[in-house]
């Protein structure tokens, strides 16, 4: 067996994440101009061709990105998400009601492009009730955003959202100002929902998106959450049973111990090294690296690194942050400590033997 590495996050998950938040904002600048029938406030250098150019061509563009989020979001494989998932809502197994929200907001678009590109020949009217979706589209956006986006607790990710809420939110009181004068009752029930709705939003995001545990409560497949949660748990035991221990001096061992490997829910492969270390103090060391199989080995995209005693073998918890071959660099810490690790590994039919360096990095 070999393994591969990648330096971080793959450039995919950037940019499924980029483009998804900008997607977001353009989406909010549409429907804002739409909101606001600002060809109503069209002023002699602002004539209304202008604005309505506006609208489409940042519609056009939101629309774009939309596509860019959709494909990245299929081709990385971390998630699993597939393409059925992406018209067929609430069908897959990663976070399936808050993706599914997302692939609601995706058909009610695909379902406005296309009847804007047959608008002749569906009339006026069919056309126009048709784009009323895109009033339900937005709010389903941004519970997909929330639901699903990993920068939920980001402060620039909560700051954009909610400018996004307070411009939709402005944009309603423009139009209940300068539109449907005769129409009380609708009037009254636009002020309503864009007072309860974003109010119902702020009281839920605390015990949801922003609430601890989200990742499992949302659906996150527990083999992702061992992946990406075995570290902090590891860490939050080691601060409390490692507080007061002596500090680890560098040393070199020998290894020897196991390998095995297996395919999570996601399709993707895990690989589990349980190795035994020649050290009186910390003869119990773990590494699960997970990844893309590629020929006979993995191309890593996530890793747990735990080294301690037989009592607390997570009194260390990390990370890899070197991977060549079977030559593995990672770096753990305690609530005190931090040490680097250095392993050269030998992998015979699930045998595993080699060497680990270790040095205190504080």
């Amino acid at each position: 067996m070999t393994l591969a590495a990648t330096s971080g996050p793959s450039a995919l998950w950037y940019l499924t994440r980029a483009t998804g938040a900008v997607a977001l904002l353009l989406l909010t600048v549409s429907l804002v101009l739409g909101i606001a029938n600002v060809s109503r406030l069209q002023r002699p250098g602002w004539p209304r061709f202008v604005i309505e150019g506006v609208h489409r061509n940042v519609s056009l563009l939101a629309i774009t990105l939309l596509t860019v989020h959709i494909v990245t979001t299929v081709l990385d494989p971390f998630a699993g998400i597939h393409l059925i998932e992406v018209f067929v809502p609430f069908v897959g197994s990663y976070r399936p009601i808050w993706v599914g929200l997302g692939a609601v907001a995706s058909d009610l678009m695909l379902a406005i492009v296309i009847t804007s590109m047959v608008r002749r020949r569906l009339g006026h009217a069919v056309w126009r009730a048709t784009h009323w979706l895109s009033y339900m589209c937005w709010p389903v956006a941004v519970l997909h955003t929330v639901g699903t986006g990993s920068d939920v607790k980001q402060a620039w990710l909560l700051a954009l959202t909610a400018a996004c809420v307070v411009a939709v939110v402005v944009a309603v009181w423009v139009r209940v100002g300068l539109g449907w004068p005769a129409q009380r009752r609708l009037r009254s029930t636009a002020v309503a929902a864009s007072v309860v709705l974003p109010a119902a939003f702020v009281v839920w995001l605390p015990s949801g998106p922003l609430g601890s545990d989200w990742a499992r409560r949302a659906g996150t497949p527990a083999s992702l959450l061992a992946t990406t949660g075995a570290s902090s748990g590891s860490s939050s035991s080691s601060s409390s049973s490692g507080a007061g221990a002596a500090a680890i001096t560098a040393f070199q061992a020998a290894l020897s111990g196991t390998v095995a490997q297996s395919t999570n829910a996601s399709g993707l492969a895990v690989v589990n090294i349980l190795l035994n270390v020649q050290n009186a103090v910390l003869p119990a060391l773990h590494i699960q690296i997970t990844g893309n199989q590629e020929g006979s080995g993995v191309q890593m995209t996530a890793s747990t690194v735990t080294i301690g005693s037989a009592a607390n073998p997570g009194e260390f918890s990390g990370q890899v942050t070197s991977l060549a071959g079977t030559n593995i660099d990672a770096a753990v810490s305690s609530a005190t400590q931090t040490l680097s690790l250095v392993l050269a590994l030998q992998i015979n039919s699930g045998a595993v033997s080699g060497t680990l360096e270790l040095t205190p990095s504080r």
